[in-house]
């Protein structure tokens, strides 16, 4: 092999190999998009939240944190929410979202947040502190 070829074919190869982080950063944005599409699907799936009072009404833990304590907490209605869908589509929620923070180099500090609970609030279901 020519020396000048072989000279383009080590430039070729090191610039695969060092593309200044580019595949990682894609991998990430594209885990971050992912994770807000299922956090989407999962206010589709809880919809309106209607209720006709406090008993209609249900907290789902959703995502993980550092700590390993949910991020959030969402209320639902069992009146008008599949319930078996939202449970799997948080699930696939939460495998993505601590995936990606994994990845990622942020971490904060442990606080633990209190359970929030359930209220009926003008006929929708709310998530109270």
């Amino acid at each position: 092999m020519k020396p000048m070829l072989r000279v383009l074919i080590g430039i070729v190869l090191m610039a695969g190999l060092n593309d200044g982080g580019y595949a990682e950063e894609k991998a990430a944005a594209d885990e971050n998009s992912k994770v807000v599409r299922l956090r989407e699907e999962i206010t589709a799936l809880i919809g309106p939240a209607t209720c006709a009072n406090l008993v209609n009404c249900r907290i789902a833990a959703l995502g993980i944190d550092a700590c390993g304590g949910p991020l959030e907490y969402v209320a639902y209605s069992w009146l008008s929410t599949e319930k078996e869908a939202l449970e799997t589509k948080i699930a696939e929620y939460d495998f993505v979202q601590e995936d990606a923070q994994k990845k990622s180099a942020a971490v904060g500090a442990c606080v633990t947040k209190p359970e929030p609970v359930a209220a009926c609030v003008n006929r929708r279901c709310v998530v109270r502190q």
